[in-house]
């Protein structure tokens, strides 16, 4: 693995929540300089919320690895902005047809010179182009 490297919400939300995905994401995060978006915190809230009101998860526990994401955040990743990456991101997201939320991260990416890992094989399919999308 890279020594620095951009981590999208999926990843950080499959380090959290048990997923099958789970040990590779974490595998894929150990031992590197890590990277996200401020607007990560939301997209994560919003997987804690789909365990609860979705998949019937222990509301306490889905707030325990809700909060330990976020400790996580704060602890271990550089945070950029997405106020910052928005203009190159939308150019992103015509280039490649990808959402403008992925977009930002692939703009995060672009901008600090590193790989962007991902769990979405449809982010990868979209941006491999861009050669900085690494699908985990």
């Amino acid at each position: 693995m890279p020594d620095r490297v951009v981590l999208d919400s999926n990843i950080l939300a499959a380090m959290f929540f048990k997923e099958e995905a789970s040990m590779r994401a974490m595998d894929a995060a150990a031992g590197a300089d890590l990277i996200t978006l401020d607007l990560t915190i939301a997209e994560v809230g919003n997987v804690a919320w789909k365990q609860v009101v979705l998949f019937s998860e222990d509301k306490e526990l889905a707030m325990k690895s809700f909060k330990n994401c976020q400790r996580f955040i704060a602890e271990a990743c550089e945070l950029l902005r997405a106020e910052d990456l928005a203009e190159e991101a939308f150019k992103i997201s015509i280039e490649t047809k990808t959402t403008f939320y992925d977009s930002l991260f692939l703009a995060g990416a672009a901008r600090m010179q590193v790989p962007l890992l991902t769990l979405d094989r449809s982010l990868y399919e979209r941006a491999k182009s861009t050669g900085i999308v690494h699908l985990i």
